[in-house]
């Protein structure tokens, strides 16, 4: 048995992900699931051995790093494991440096290169879709940008249908005397503010009307241009690593 490779742990919930690739000279391995409870779980390996492993029901980002102690702590990097709001493994990206500052790039996010995802995965599948149709991909963000503006105008107009077809019980309430409180009256200043003479562009007023339905869909613009460029240059950083390192396998090229 080769013995960068582990033993690939069983998940019962048909959610296992696994991303590998060579990076100067270590083979790095992560598994990523959803263990029991919907819980996201990713477990790290380098050269065989099992390094890290981390889990949490509420974390969309799970962070692993060495134990203080290890003999590689001071070099071994870091590992951010991504997940998506419902428990969907995205992407494990390693980060280099000692266990604090790699750790500290992983959380900010700053750096680090994703590990290629085993070869006919989901996130294999994902990243192929994204270089061969990334305007297509980058469409699917706005897509969600237009969903989060349409669907809460459907479900408020559904409540609304829905209210007006119930046969609410007409209620005779008692009518209470509420007590009739004499403020005093303040002398505040009179200030005269300068009159600006200027009339908005219509385009800009039409956006100052619409920016609770514009805004999610220009984010969505902007979320897919830069998951196009990050694609871009993760494949780019990926094939700089295969160049310097000459052990690397065909697999990670």
């Amino acid at each position: 048995m080769d013995p960068h490779r582990c033993p690939r742990t069983v998940d019962v919930m048909g959610k296992a992900q696994v991303y590998e690739m060579e990076i100067e000279g270590r083979h790095h391995r992560v598994e990523t699931s959803v263990g029991d409870g919907w819980s996201n779980e990713a477990t790290w390996w380098v050269d065989g051995e099992q390094v890290a492993t981390a889990s949490s029901k509420v974390e969309d980002n799970l962070y692993l790093s060495v134990g203080r102690g290890h003999d590689l702590a001071g070099s071994l990097g870091a590992v951010r494991a991504r997940f998506t709001s419902l428990s969907k493994p995205v992407r494990a990206t390693w980060f280099e440096g000692s266990r604090t500052a790699a750790e500290t790039a992983a959380r900010i996010g700053v750096g680090g290169v994703d590990l290629v995802p085993e070869a006919g995965s989901p996130a294999a599948l994902r990243e192929e879709r994204m270089r061969t149709n990334p305007r297509l991909h980058a469409a699917r963000h706005v897509v969600g940008g237009v969903a989060k503006v349409v669907m809460p105008l459907l479900f408020t107009a559904l409540m609304i249908w829905l209210a007006g077809r119930i046969p609410w019980p007409g209620w005779d309430l008692p009518s209470v005397p509420l007590p009739s409180i004499s403020l005093p009256s303040i002398p505040w200043p009179d200030w005269e503010l300068p009159r600006l003479d200027w009339d908005a562009p219509g385009w800009l007023v039409w956006l100052a009307e619409h920016a609770k339905y514009v805004i999610p869909i220009l984010i969505g613009v902007a979320l897919g241009r830069r998951e196009m460029r990050r694609r871009r240059e993760q494949d780019e950083l990926r094939e700089r690593l295969a160049a310097r390192d000459p052990s690397a396998s065909s697999e990670d090229r």
